[in-house]
């Protein structure tokens, strides 16, 4: 038998599973263990015996309990997985011993094909798991089907690895093998040919996997097309993607012209389209990993803390361009599958549509984004409420009932993509996909989703192209729209422009050129705003190739979404005033040292009207442009516009705009209008994986707005504000109030591209009030939440351009401490020991303004803040301990339910020395607390850590602080119950200097005090003088030959007892100490000293004076 790694019999070790290949750290399951212990025990039972005492000895085992029959299973199923070389041996056991039709080891088997780490899983153990399964077909074992169905799951969309790759031709090969057997199960057959079709898509650079899977796909469909038609509307979706495959090519062409072919019970296309797709195929294309992280963002995760747990789900499995594709399976799992329970929908859990706008946000493809978009809304089209369920239209609703209020132009754009699949996705069935969807908002009315739409109809900002779409789509909800007066209505307003969104998507792109018919479909009843209708009778399908003209804008959606549950809802607490910005929909307020103040950030340029395009261009201060605007808006237009072109364009019309007296309301229209589309571009400068790649960006393609700040830049960085700067700022200025993100574009372009942060600062001096502090905690706010990684990368450069609006500020602490990683926190704690960056600054008001916003934030930004804190004031003492009297006297800290922050302080008062006014905070913290063991432990933690780092510090500062921050008594029952908690931490030379220096210090009496000084003084101002020497001496020995002589040994006996006897005769002198005389104690600095000195040396050391006498 072959030895298994770890588990030998003379190894210390446990066992290891060898299923799968884990890290060190990892813990395998228990039931991977319990094979192992049974392989262990099988391989001892069939040591030394021969084929024949084996065989007798496995039947007999097997047969005594179901138990042991289930070990013996496990122990060759184990086998069998781990020991390719005895598979065959093992299979003839598992014949022999198996009581259950294999139902035991087929339960084995689905363990391992359902296992959230079946990615890990190793090459041998896969390719064994699937002869396996090929042997138990063989011999038509029930449950296979089971445990393929799992595995088809683990078939991840969007991965080109090399494992997966391995795995998706394991799962060919094997049904191509067992196509019989596959055929006489119809979920199976069903599933098999959705995740192939999906597959498909992702293996475009692996064409003999392709040709494979498309080959057997298109085999199960035109053979079983029966049993595929359970799949419902999502085939049709599927299969629209795959047209372009030549081997799917002739199937969609019956699938659309001669149903009647592939099936009998086939009707139509129609007939799939009503058909509402069940869970389980949806299901089937998330992993059962996938699965499990996404539930627990939505039954979990409250709306404030979820956007980190989404980041790190997209870097887990969204991070490369292949897998894309899985965008789309994501939304239509959330939409589709995910129905929250009542509990959850009543709970701060963040709701559904708001974890799909955050998903939105990390679209870049406009391909992906248009089928992002149909796979949000595809339910709509097809919606009855009879074999469809409100849940999957509840999403969709609420995105865009929820917009309109500060992003209407998002609303407006679901609105207009709704208008345009009604009439576009196909021409036959127009007025009933029309009908359903406005069943649909019917129905989502009624049960109580919105409670009317009409606040979206009757909205300020909705313009009547949309209110037209909205009665054109729910006739039954919003009145018609009123026809303008004749007097105000001009030739262009009469009827409504038209949006050709067939500019970008061709719905025949997915159909043979013979299919398409050289003369158009009846058109169908003509709306308030005519779409246009490029699809042929023979083909009812639109296949979605590209975005449409007015797309969705997915940077805003995010910014809609986490501004909906408060991410972007920047807080300032400056240095200077207090200041609040109200631009954009972005509000911020200040807390200073006052009451809180609400200064709007406002643009002192004159509103912009709400006026077309065609209207700005006949402006009378516009004709001096000639044709050059209307070429412009007609390049932007252009199916497939170049930037690089329009960029010249651009240049002449912000030049003759800054020359002239243009009116600057009707070219910010014109302007405004062309960047629907052009912002929906990755721009170079915006774009951190092209500059990590290090392309040039002269080499790239930039968007429009680029070319409209390089030609404002001409002006903005004169020396004087000439009016034609003053002209093309305020045109700046404009475009932000157009909802064009200017703010953080233009700041990239100031401070990091041309490196002359005075274009920003003049830009912001456009606004009537507000600082410079607020624009940048706006605009920054912005860069951080669309462009994460830039944001990191040029902070310190920005903070360079601005030093002085950086400490202290809410807002931009908020948003580094919004998305950071812990490389970005070393990072910028680098950056900030360098003195390279400031983020807090020296007011104590706006730290503790910054601590307070900080408390409810969620933990793992909490403890990047406390170590970027630590970074900027450790060593500090005065804002150490500001910091600690804020966050345990101001806040009152409770360390259960703030323990980021009480470990953040903890960490923090540790790398600090100790000062009595720390003492003071914690001695009063503890008695805050009411003595608590929460206010001891917290205390103890530091004075023990204090004690072992700066323990003279300690001593000192206790001695200093002892008989002014509270009672002696508190003083003492403090130290004595951490003395108490600690005593494991602590010896008894500890304890007793701790005692000693809490004691009090007894003040000399005042007659004492004149001599005591004279002495010192003579001591520091008259040093002894050889002269003055040798006079004591000789007067020393006059004494001595006056006395009565004496023996050398009785002078050493007599003389330690005449010391005593003048100390104790001196008591009631000026000079008198309890000290008494050692030899240890006679000689200081080189020379003798009499009684009389050694005792005014100790009296002049408090510390050991109270040592002394307490000896």
């Amino acid at each position: 038998m072959a030895e298994i790694q770890n588990g030998g019999a003379h190894s210390p070790l446990p066992p290891q599973p060898q299923l799968f290949q884990l890290e060190p750290i990892d813990v395998a399951e228990p039931w991977q263990h319990e094979l192992v212990e049974c392989f262990i025990s099988f391989s001892t039972l069939a040591a030394g015996k021969s084929q024949t005492e084996l065989h007798e000895t496995l039947q007999r085992k097997a047969s005594e309990s179901m138990h042991s029959h289930g070990e013996l299973v496990n122990a060759l199923v184990y086998g069998i997985l781990t020991v390719p070389a005895e598979g065959n041996t093992y299979l003839r056991h598992l014949n022999i011993v198996s009581r259950d039709g294999f139902a035991h080891a087929i339960s084995r088997l689905k363990l391992l094909a359902t296992a959230h780490r079946f990615a890990r899983v190793r090459p041998v153990v896969r390719s064994q798991l699937f002869w396996l399964l090929s042997e138990l077909v063989k011999v038509s074992a029930h449950g296979v089907d089971q445990v393929v169905l799992a595995l088809t799951r683990q078939v991840r969309s969007g991965d080109v690895t090399q494992g997966n790759v391995k795995l998706c031709w394991l799962m060919v090969r094997f049904a191509q093998a067992n196509y019989a057997w596959l055929s006489t199960f119809p979920v199976l057959v069903a599933t098999m040919v959705y995740m192939l079709g999906r597959l498909a898509l992702d293996h475009s650079r692996i064409p003999d996997l392709r040709a494979a899977e498309c080959e057997l796909a298109t085999r199960l469909l035109r053979e079983r097309f029966h049993e595929c038609c359970m799949i419902g509307r999502d085939l049709v979706r599927m299969l629209q993607d795959v047209a372009r495959i030549p081997e799917f090519h002739d199937l969609w062409q019956d699938i659309l012209q001669r149903p009647q072919s592939l099936s009998p019970l086939f009707a139509g296309i129609e007939q799939l389209l009503r058909t509402p797709t069940p869970p389980m195929f949806l299901a089937n294309r998330i992993t059962y990993e996938m699965e499990t992280r996404l539930r627990f963002i939505l039954e979990n995760l409250p709306a404030t803390s979820y956007s980190r747990n989404l980041m790190w789900f997209v870097q887990r499995y969204l991070s490369t361009p292949e897998s894309e594709s899985l965008f789309c399976d994501l939304i239509r799992y959330i939409v589709g599958v995910f129905h929250p329970s009542n509990a959850v929908l009543a709970s701060n859990v963040v709701p559904r549509y708001v974890f799909l706008g955050g998903l939105l946000r990390f679209i870049r493809s406009p391909v992906v984004a248009a089928n992002a978009k149909l796979a949000l809304f595809y339910d709509w089209l097809f919606y009855d409420p009879k074999s469809d369920t409100i849940m999957n239209i509840e999403p969709g609703v609420l995105i865009i009932a929820q917009s309109v209020d500060k992003y209407t132009f998002m609303t407006a754009s679901f609105i207009e993509f709704l208008a345009y699949e009604s009439d576009a996705y196909s021409p036959e069935l127009a007025p009933a996909i029309r009908g359903s969807i406005g069943l649909a908002m019917q129905d989502a009315v009624e049960k109580g989703v919105i409670p009317s739409i009409m606040p979206i109809y009757e909205h300020p900002r909705i313009e009547v192209d949309i209110r037209q779409n909205l009665y054109y789509l729910f006739p039954q909800l919003v009145p018609p729209v009123p026809e303008p007066a004749p007097s105000e209505a001009s030739a262009d307003d009469a009827e409504p422009a038209k949006e050709d969104y067939s500019l970008l998507i061709d719905p025949t792109d997915m159909l043979p050129p013979a299919a398409v018919d050289s003369e158009p479909a009846p058109e169908p009843p003509k709306p308030a705003v005519e779409l246009p209708l490029p699809i042929a009778a023979p083909q009812p399908i639109r296949t979605v190739s590209a975005t449409p003209k007015t797309s969705i804008a997915l940077d805003p959606v995010s910014r809609m979404f986490q501004e909906e549950i408060g991410i972007t809802d920047f807080d300032l607490a400056p240095e200077g005033p207090a200041d609040s910005i109200n631009t954009n929909g972005i509000s911020d307020t200040t807390e200073g040292d006052g009451a809180p103040e609400d200064v709007a950030l406002v643009a002192s340029a004159e509103p912009l009207p709400e006026i077309s395009v065609e209207r700005a261009l006949e402006d009378m201060s516009l004709w001096l442009f000639g044709s050059t605007l209307q070429t412009f808006v007609d390049s932007v237009a252009a199916a497939e516009p170049n930037f690089k072109q329009i960029g010249g364009s651009v240049k002449e019309i912000v030049d003759m705009f800054a020359q002239s007296e243009a009116s600057i309301s009707a070219i910010t229209r014109v302007l405004a209008s062309s960047f629907s589309d052009s912002l929906d571009m990755e721009d170079a400068e915006t774009n951190a994986e092209l500059a990590a790649a290090g392309e040039s960006s002269d080499e790239l393609e930039h968007d429009l707005l680029h070319y409209i700040l390089t030609a404002a830049a001409d002006y903005a960085h004169t020396t004087d504000m000439t009016n034609s700067t003053r002209r093309v700022l305020q045109l700046l200025v404009q475009l932000t109030e157009a909802k064009v993100d200017v703010g953080f574009r233009w700041l990239l372009h100031s401070v990091v591209n041309t490196g002359k942060p005075v274009q920003y600062a003049r830009y912001v001096d456009q606004y009537t009030e507000g600082t410079l502090q607020a624009a940048l905690v706006r605009d920054l706010g912005m860069l951080q939440e669309q462009f994460p990684g830039l944001f990191y990368a040029v902070l310190p450069q920005i903070y360079a351009a601005f030093p002085d609006a950086f400490p202290g500020c809410r807002g931009i602490v908020k948003s580094v401490v919004a998305l950071i990683d812990q490389p970005q926190v070393y990072r910028l704690g680098a950056l900030i020991a360098r003195g390279q960056l400031q983020l807090f600054g020296h007011r104590q008001a706006a730290i503790t303004a910054i601590i307070g916003m900080t408390l409810e934030s969620d933990a793992f930004e909490q403890v990047c803040f406390w170590q970027l804190l630590n970074a900027e004031v450790s060593g500090d003492e005065a804002r150490v301990a500001g910091i600690a009297h804020c966050l345990l006297l101001e806040k009152e800290l409770d360390p259960a339910s703030n323990s980021e922050a009480a470990t953040g302080l903890l960490t923090l008062l540790k790398a600090s020395s100790p000062t009595p006014s720390l003492l003071k905070s914690l001695f009063k913290y503890v008695a805050a607390t009411e003595n608590s063991d929460v206010g001891v432990d917290f205390s103890g933690n530091v004075l023990t850590a204090w004690l072992r780092t700066s323990k003279a510090a300690l001593l000192n500062s206790l001695s200093e602080v002892a008989p002014s921050a509270l009672s002696t008594d508190e003083v003492q029952s403090v130290v004595s119950r951490w003395l108490e908690r600690y005593s494991q931490q602590l010896d008894d030379k500890d304890r007793y200097e701790i005692q000693q220096a809490l004691v009090p210090k007894p003040a000399a009496p005042a007659i004492e005090v004149p001599n005591l000084s004279s002495v010192e003084r003579s001591s520091e101002h008259r040093p002894v003088t050889r002269s003055q020497k040798a006079k004591e001496d000789s007067e020393r020995k006059r004494r001595i030959s006056n006395s009565q002589p004496i023996s050398r040994q009785q002078s050493r006996q007599e003389t330690p007892k005449r010391l005593k006897n003048n100390s104790v005769d001196s008591e009631g002198s000026d000079s008198s100490s309890d000290v008494p005389m050692t030899r240890g104690r006679r000689r200081r600095n080189g020379r003798s000293l009499t009684a009389g000195d050694d005792n005014q040396s100790y009296q002049s050391s408090p510390i050991l004076s109270s040592v002394s006498s307490s000896d």
